[in-house]
C-alpha cells in the first residue's frame, strides 16, 4: 500500500502541469471489461499534438481495477490495481476515413499492486507487477464531445466505454 501510495504521488506531481494546463484538451473515460472477472477501467487522455509537429498524439493516464477467480476445492481471487501512462496515436488522417472514426494504438508504462483472497492465500506475497503497456482500438464520436471507445490492452484485454471531452 506504500509504493503505491507512494508512485500515485509522484504521478501526481508529474502530472500536475499538464493538469493546470488548457483544460480543452482533456478527455476522461470509463470502461468495463471482459476478460476478467470484473474490470473497471479509468482514465484521462490529454492532447499534446501541438506539441508533437501537429501528430494526431494523445497522453493517456489510467487506473484499472480487475480480478481473477479460480474456482475449484480452494476458491480463490487475485486482484489487480494498476496505474499506467501511454502515448496513443490516432490514425484517423492516415488512414482517410470518416472524421468520426478514430482508430488508435499506443505504448506506455505501468505499475501496480496485487492481492490474494480465499483459504490459500495465507502467507502468499503481494508483489507488485508493472512493465510495458499496449493498447489499441477505436473510437467513434456520438457527439461533438462524446464517443464510445472498444479496446484492447495487454493488461485488461478486451474493454468497452465511453468519453467525454471537456
Amino acid at each position: 500500500m506504500k509504493k503505491t501510495l507512494l508512485a500515485f504521488v509522484l504521478s501526481a506531481s508529474i502530472a500536475a502541469p499538464a493538469i493546470a494546463a488548457d483544460q480543452t484538451k482533456w478527455s476522461a473515460g470509463v470502461g468495463v471489461g471482459f476478460d476478467y472477472t470484473s474490470v473497471l477501467a479509468i482514465h484521462a487522455d490529454y492532447n499534446v499534438s501541438d506539441q508533437v509537429n501537429n501528430e494526431p498524439v494523445k497522453v493517456r493516464f489510467g487506473y484499472d481495477r480487475y480480478s481473477r477467480d479460480y474456482n475449484g476445492p480452494s476458491s480463490y481471487s487475485w486482484g489487480y490495481n494498476d496505474f499506467y501512462a501511454s502515448a496513443d496515436y490516432d490514425f484517423n488522417k492516415a488512414l482517410k476515413l470518416d472524421s468520426k472514426i478514430h482508430p488508435f494504438a499506443g505504448l506506455g508504462l505501468g505499475f501496480g499492486t496485487t492481492s490474494c483472497s480465499g483459504n490459500i492465500c495465507n502467507g502468499l506475497a503481494s508483489p507488485s507487477v508493472g512493465g510495458i503497456y499496449f493498447i489499441a482500438g477505436v473510437q467513434y464520436d456520438v457527439k461533438s464531445n462524446i464517443n464510445v471507445e472498444a479496446n484492447v490492452n495487454s493488461w485488461t484485454g478486451l474493454t468497452l466505454g465511453a468519453n467525454i471531452q471537456f
